[in-house]
């Protein structure tokens, strides 16, 4: 509990049932650090072991006092006041009229009579303006919020709309493998990235170079992208396939008329 709150209670001049009162109030309420919380007096009666028309008794004192506040009527929450707003001794009574018994039903007040506007106020002490009454069928219940609605997601962009625009005549193979490859790089599959490759493909066909070898040197090299220069480049740098060679030489230095015998004519004969 507050520092101020402990002093202001060791100082205050309260019988001994309100001060159990304040004290199960602070519990509930600076107990769980909120300033306020709804307590009837059948709760603070079960914090306090004491009659419900004794806690109602001691709540309606303790508001006169200032000692704590309710928010609204007489069901409202309770809470502690500031310690300033305290009244730590209450005023002597001018005069005093005997009980007529000792039964708690019939005991006579010893305070002075209040008037009514007194009464009003001090059971409504608040620090805030009370709530304004109304017939219950103008009372509107607290609505819900509404949970904002989810964006809807975009449809993904498949091998089904890479071949409904194939400009290029890519084989479903090349478009597979560019899927995958885009797939393990993690990079998203949309209508723009499509259209920027199949303007990459028609740079390559400037140069000579069709869309399907262009697809499969970029493939080759692991490109989740590409750009025409970087394919005219790549296949710049291969080397030239050398000629192969022919199975079939050395006829012009082998001597065909070895064991042949030469005729007059000059043919040769075996």
């Amino acid at each position: 509990m507050d520092n101020s709150v402990m002093e202001a209670l060791s100082t205050v001049d309260l019988p001994a049932r309100e001060l159990r009162v304040v004290m199960a109030i602070a519990r509930q309420t600076i107990g769980y650090q909120v300033e306020t919380k709804r307590l009837t007096a059948d709760d603070l009666g079960k914090h306090t072991n004491m009659r419900r028309d004794v806690t109602s008794k001691a709540i309606s004192h303790l508001l006169e006092r200032r000692i704590i506040y309710r928010i609204g009527g007489s069901r409202g929450d309770i809470g502690i006041s500031p310690v300033s707003e305290w009244v730590f001794y209450e005023e002597k009574q001018q005069s005093l009229t005997e009980t007529k018994t000792s039964h708690w039903d019939n005991i006579v007040s010893l305070r002075q009579e209040t008037s009514e506007t007194k009464t009003a106020t001090c059971l409504l002490y608040t620090k805030k303006e009370p709530p304004i009454t109304l017939p219950s069928e103008e009372i509107i219940p607290p609505q819900a919020e509404k949970a904002p609605a989810k964006a809807d997601r975009k449809k993904p962009f498949g091998l089904t709309n890479l071949l409904a625009n194939n400009p290029h005549c890519l084989t479903d193979g090349l478009l597979k493998d560019w899927l995958a490859l885009r797939k393990e790089k993690k990079a998203a599959v949309t209508e723009t990235v499509w259209n920027s490759l199949n303007a990459e493909l028609v740079k390559c066909a400037d140069l000579g170079i069709a869309a399907d070898v262009a697809m499969t040197e970029a493939l080759s090299a692991g490109w989740q992208g590409f750009k025409a220069a970087w394919i005219a480049n790549r296949i710049a740098e291969k080397p030239a396939a050398a000629p192969s060679a022919s199975r079939h030489h050395g006829f012009a230095g082998r001597d065909y008329t070895a064991g042949l015998t030469q005729r007059e004519d000059g043919s040769y004969a075996l």
